[in-house]
Parts: C-alpha cells; structure tokens; sequence
C-alpha cells in the first residue's frame, strides 16, 4: 500500500488548526505524514498547531517569514518532504478537517481498487443550510470528459493524486501570467491539468464526503483576491490543454521548483 503525504496549508486559522490536525492522527490508517505550513497571519495558529501535534514524528511543521499562500506553500512542501513516485498527495487546508476516522483507508483504497492516478470528491459543510452554508455534494465528471478547462468544476476536496503524476506539470503552467505563484485558484490550476493527463478513466470521484469544509470566515472578503480569482480562471481556459497519458511514464522529469521570493 502507498504512503500518504498530507499537506496542509495555514493561514489564519488559529481556531480550526487544532481540530484539523486531530482529525489526521485519529485516523485509522497509519502510514501517512503531514507537512504544515503556517503563513503568519498575526494570530497563533502556529502554536495551536505544535500543541495539536503534540510531538508527533510524523507532523512537520514549518512557519514562513511572511506569507506565501497555497500554491507556493504546496509547491515547497512537495519538494521538501521528497516523496517517493508512487506516494499519494494529499491537500488539506489547516481550517478544514477530515470528517471520518477512515478518511485516509479510503483514499488508500480508492486507489488500489481502482488502479487511479488521482482523486476527488464531496464534502461536508459545517455550517446548518439555513444559516447560509451547504454541503458540495457534487457528482463525478461524466464518464468520457475530455474537455475540463470550460465543464464546470467538479474537482473539489479531499484532491489527491500520485506524485509522478505531479512530476508531470509543467512548473510555468503552476504560475500566473506574471511569473509568481497564485494566491488564489490553485486548486482548479493544479487539477484540471491532472485531470486532462488522467481522463475519467484514471481519475476516480469518491462519493462517500471524508472531509468537512469549514464554512465560517476566518478573515475579511479581500476584492483584490476575488479580482485575481478571475483573471486565474480566464489564464486556466486559455492555456493550452495537457495530452492525454495512456500509460505511466517511466521517467518522470523532477517536480523540484525554482521558487521565487
């Protein structure tokens, strides 16, 4: 069976974080590890998150000197933890948890029934419908899909997949037109890619929701992050489409970024 790298990114979330790293250690998988990442937000999410960790061997914790966001924090953290090419990647953010004590068995089970290079799925909200929130409870793209860049997106958390898979992207297509890492729509930048490489045939929807979404704001609307979010999703259309993977390459080029500051 695969290891299991779970990477978590922090920003302000001082509240959560120690609910979200419980959820990975009560876990009834155990071959697994996390890599956190805690951007510095003026609050003390990094000090719940080493009391949430509680020494725990397999939760590295890394505070940044000022902050990177999800992408760059992602990219980092790969690169830093080294996993081996058949390792499963895990994204979690720190505000977010699992929802199920077998979260991890699951995923690990998706891929070895199923063969797949990459997962995704549903989630659960932790806010009442009534006050606003609601669960994403979203289907798996149709069976034959080929054009992810204009369907709408389905490839929401808990997103997976193999790391020679992630070896795959080309670096430039994990950045802006400006060079620098996204700050938001990383998700849809990572996965629509990977889903292309992958088609419906090695990507699997899990249906069963293994994470809870957390609802509740944490830090004020930022226009600026909702401008960015658009000029991402128009770059993520026009860009040119990945091919299609029939078979596992061999050789898989080094996912290890030149990271800007």
């Amino acid at each position: 069976m695969s290891k299991l790298r779970i990477y978590i990114n922090c920003g302000p979330c001082a509240g959560f974080v120690g609910k979200c790293l419980a959820s990975v250690r009560e876990q009834t998988y155990s071959d697994w590890d996390a890599w956190v990442t805690v951007d510095p937000c003026g609050d003390d999410t990094y000090i719940e998150a080493a009391r949430a960790a509680d020494g725990d061997s397999r939760i590295h914790l890394q505070r940044n000197e000022e902050r990177r966001y999800s992408m760059h924090n992602l990219v980092r953290a790969i690169d830093r933890s080294h996993p081996s090419r058949e390792d499963i990647l895990v994204c979690l953010d720190g505000d977010d948890w699992l929802a199920d004590c077998n979260a991890l068995r699951i995923i690990a089970a998706t891929y070895e029934r199923f063969d797949c290079w990459m997962t995704y799925g549903s989630w659960l909200s932790n806010v009442a419908n009534r006050a606003g929130g609601y669960d994403g409870m979203w289907p798996a793209y149709p069976e034959g899909t080929t054009d992810f860049r204009h369907h709408r997106f389905l490839g929401t958390a808990v997103r997976t997949w193999k790391k020679w898979l992630w070896d795959c992207l080309n670096e430039e297509d994990l950045r802006t037109e400006s060079g620098n890492f996204p700050r938001v729509s990383e998700d849809q930048m990572i996965m629509i890619p990977l889903l292309e490489m992958c088609g419906t045939e090695r990507s699997r929807h899990i249906a069963q929701p293994i994470m809870t979404y957390n609802k509740l704001p944490n830090y004020p609307r930022d226009k600026d992050m909702d401008r960015e979010g658009l000029r991402n999703a128009a770059l993520i259309e026009r860009r040119k489409p990945y091919k299609r993977l029939q078979v596992k390459p061999a050789i898989a080029e080094s996912s290890e970024m030149a990271l800007q500051s």
